[in-house]
């Protein structure tokens, strides 16, 4: 019996990486979908190599480095409000 080859893990990383990147302003929802794509494309990789797990990978990248400077600026931007109340 021949074992059928899945790309869901592949899948899975490209859809939480393009919703993780709109969801930049946001990013205690985009930060965690992002590094959940960079698992899940790596989970595809163990099985076979997937184009949709490498484009989930790179955009997933860009989605932590977004989502990190917005979480940096909301930090400085709370702390200055808070410094001048």
């Amino acid at each position: 019996m021949k074992k059928k080859i899945t790309t869901s893990w592949g899948n899975a990383s490209l859809i939480t990486s393009i919703i993780a990147l709109l969801c930049f302003l946001a990013p205690y929802i985009g930060l965690p979908l992002a590094i959940f794509a960079i698992i899940a494309a790596n989970q595809q990789d163990k099985i076979k190599a997937n184009g949709n797990a490498q484009a989930g990978r790179v955009m997933g990248i860009i989605a932590v480095v977004s989502n990190g400077i917005m979480v940096l600026f909301m930090i400085v931007f709370w702390n200055l409000i808070a410094a001048s109340i």
